[in-house]
């Protein structure tokens, strides 16, 4: 989970750039603007994201300063440059403050996502020389004997949707831990992660988004001036949050109303965008769900229904008006009429004029 800010004073561009992302491979899942440096450097405070996309030229504040900014205070944080202004002041601060790459507008997508991608490299390369400098630190035999059995419940917990056994390994740990560790930062650090690489897992499990549980990336921030108490107090906090959340949306598939699905399909399969995806998000249930749920009831999945439901109606339509085939397909759903032949002609073995003509 990524967070990606985008500086740039002509929304155009902004707005170009995420239209390119490939936001599933760089596992992006929040996006920030600014239109100057200013903005971006409150940004930056508050949310601390993980890459920033810059222009150079822009009012107040601009491309040259904020790297300089970004080169002394957050050193962790790749930058690529994009900017239609390559003279060469601009390009030599670019090269001097670390920049990842200096992008020409108007930007090329492979070359905006190539440039991402080598970003995201250089962020885990540097978060894995972290995770290095802390081996010494949770490689001591007492961390060692607290941390693993604290993983343990911690899988276990969010498995079993059981927030008093999360509470439980959360005060144990605090209890057991020795007062020397609980300031170590490098400790709080790894606790930070390991929570929410199981919180993270859980969700996907679940096939849920941040979003879906009320959550946002400010929230799973880690703040290093944290103790070990308060961290933990806020992990307890938000997976109790997950955990309720999950257990809330398990027990609404339970109750989900097939009758009323069937119904709704019956009433509006004439749509061009019914689909499996839109009804399972109108119902709040997944797909993977309703298509079992449906056929066990009905005997054929929601996306059969659909189908089912509209070659019925294109047959009835043939056989009883002299319509077009195009306009037949259009009511049904179908924009493109060579589709709808070859739908129809795999359900009913037979094509429209021959059905038509008999």
């Amino acid at each position: 989970m990524n967070t990606l800010l985008i500086v740039d004073d002509e929304s155009w561009t902004r707005e170009t750039v995420k239209a390119l992302i490939e936001f599933d491979s760089l596992e992006i899942t929040q996006i920030i603007e600014a239109t100057n440096g200013a903005e971006a450097i409150k940004s930056i405070k508050s949310v601390r994201p993980d890459f920033i996309i810059t222009d150079m030229k822009m009012p107040g504040i601009d491309g040259i300063k904020l790297l300089e900014v970004l080169k002394r205070d957050y050193p962790e944080i790749p930058a690529i440059v994009l900017s239609g202004y390559q003279d060469f002041i601009y390009t030599r601060q670019a090269i001097k403050s670390g920049v990842i790459e200096y992008l020409p507008k108007p930007v090329d997508e492979n070359e905006l996502n190539e440039a991402l991608k080598k970003a995201l490299h250089e962020k885990r390369k540097k978060e894995q020389q972290q995770i290095g400098y802390q081996f010494f630190i949770l490689k001591r035999p007492e961390v060692e004997s607290l941390i693993e059995p604290f993983r343990q419940t911690l899988a276990y917990s969010f498995k079993e949707l059981n927030a008093a056994q999360l509470s439980s390994s959360m005060a144990k740990l605090l209890a057991n831990i020795g007062d020397e560790l609980k300031s170590d930062f490098s400790l709080i650090g790894h606790l930070h992660q390991l929570f929410f690489l199981q919180l993270e897992e859980m969700i996907k499990e679940h096939k849920l988004k941040l979003e879906d549980i009320g959550l946002d990336l400010r929230q799973l921030s880690y703040q290093t001036n944290s103790s070990l108490e308060t961290e933990l107090m806020n992990q307890l906090e938000i997976g109790k949050k997950v955990i309720l959340k999950i257990d809330e949306i398990r027990k609404q598939k339970s109750k989900i109303n097939l009758d009323d699905i069937k119904q709704y399909v019956d009433e509006y399969f004439s749509s061009p965008n019914m689909s499996l995806e839109i009804i399972a998000k109108k119902y709040f249930v997944s797909k993977e769900y309703l298509t079992t749920a449906f056929k066990k009831r009905y005997g054929c999945n929601v996306t059969e229904y659909i189908i089912s439901s509209r070659m019925e109606k294109a047959k009835e339509l043939i056989m009883s008006t002299t319509l077009q085939y195009k306009t037949i397909a259009a009511m049904i759903g179908y924009d493109d009429v060579s589709y709808f032949y070859r739908v129809f002609k795999k359900y009913y073995g037979s094509s429209p004029g021959k059905i038509r003509n008999n």
